[in-house]
């Protein structure tokens, strides 16, 4: 009877402690903590990736650039508006127009503007300074702008000129020296005293700038004298008698591939102003012809350069005439940059 209770005892033990480690396993493996696992901070991609950037590169700035016909008027309004502090301009004829609208316009806002002219078509006063030139002789023919004392620009156009005419425009930026020389040609036309500049030629930035009365027109048959392969030109208007002239006779006496191009306009009589100057040149041997663009003189071919070899450029507001050599206020500039020769050779070429 007794032993029969500690066998059953003993079981019963058994069973408890069986029992005791089955809980304490269970416990274990259900409870127990699992050890946090480092998870990488999820990454949401967007539906489209966008384009790689890439950086935005500056606007180059040419420092010399040169235009041509119906490009003309919207490069005199571009630096127009692009001005600070100073406009300077020299002009043969001013009227109303949108480019003298712009520099009313530009007066209002506070730059200061001035304009020299040799002729008042409108008999008007703008709503800026204004001056008219008093020369001894001839016409005040220059055209050109000074913008804050540093770029120029010289053209063959008038304020007055039509966006339709042909015409040309040279622009330089950053050229002080040439810059002072033109803007004290402003100053005397405000003082009422024009004083003899750069009659000889000045050397600058943007080539020789020369004013007539002086030596234009020799500066320019030496230049033609110069020349071993070609000479190309367009002109307005041309008289016989002058350097100009007898540089070109000389030049194609030497051989050198010579042509021009004039302009047809008519005089009061109707037969072509230049047609006298034009059988000479035809008459020693000047490959000639006529701005025909709308077979009449309507279109205004107001051109006045000369392409000399690819290399060298004659510009500004001299036509190639004795009052232009002799009498009027004009100004030339002789430019010995590629590009410059380069631009007026290809518009030739292509005219």
């Amino acid at each position: 009877m007794g032993k029969k209770s500690i066998t059953k005892g003993k079981y019963l033990r058994k069973i408890e402690f069986l029992t005791i480690v089955l809980i304490s396993f269970f416990l274990y493996f259900i409870l127990k903590e699992e050890p946090r696992k480092e998870t990488a901070p999820k990454i949401i991609e967007p539906e489209t990736a966008p384009a790689k950037l890439e950086p935005e590169k500056p606007e180059i700035e040419e420092k010399v650039s040169v235009y041509f016909d119906r490009d003309v008027q919207p490069i005199v309004e571009k630096m127009i508006k692009s001005a600070e502090k100073t406009i300077d301009a020299a002009t043969y004829t001013y009227s109303k127009n949108e480019v003298t609208a712009l520099l009313e316009k530009r007066a209002e806002e506070g730059v200061k503007v001035r304009l020299a002219a040799g002729r008042n078509k409108d008999k008007t006063l703008p709503a800026f300074d204004f001056s008219l030139a008093k020369t001894d002789n001839g016409i005040y023919h220059p055209k050109f702008f000074v913008l804050d004392g540093r770029d120029v620009l010289i053209l063959s156009a008038n304020i007055s000129s039509s966006a339709d005419a042909s015409n040309n425009a040279v622009l330089f930026k950053n050229v002080p020296e040439a810059a002072a020389i033109l803007k004290a040609e402003i100053d005397d036309v405000f003082a009422g005293n024009i004083e003899k500049r750069c009659a000889d030629g000045c050397i600058t930035e943007i080539g020789t700038i020369i004013f007539n009365p002086g030596k234009g027109c020799v500066k320019v048959r030496d230049e033609f004298l110069a020349a071993e392969k070609s000479i190309k030109g367009a002109v307005y208007t041309v008289t016989q008698k002058n350097p100009v002239l007898t540089g070109l006779k000389k030049a194609v006496k030497r051989g050198i591939d010579t042509r021009l191009i004039l302009d047809n306009w008519r005089g009061d009589d109707g037969k072509i102003v230049n047609k006298k100057a034009a059988n000479y040149l035809e008459s020693i041997g000047v490959n000639l012809k006529y701005d025909e663009q709308e077979k009449s003189d309507e279109h205004l071919f107001h051109h006045k350069f000369a392409e000399i070899d690819g290399v060298t450029a004659i510009f500004g507001s001299m036509n190639w005439t004795a009052s232009a050599c002799y009498r009027n206020r004009e100004i030339t500039v002789i430019s010995k940059d590629p590009l410059v020769a380069t631009s007026f050779e290809e518009y030739f070429d292509n005219f």
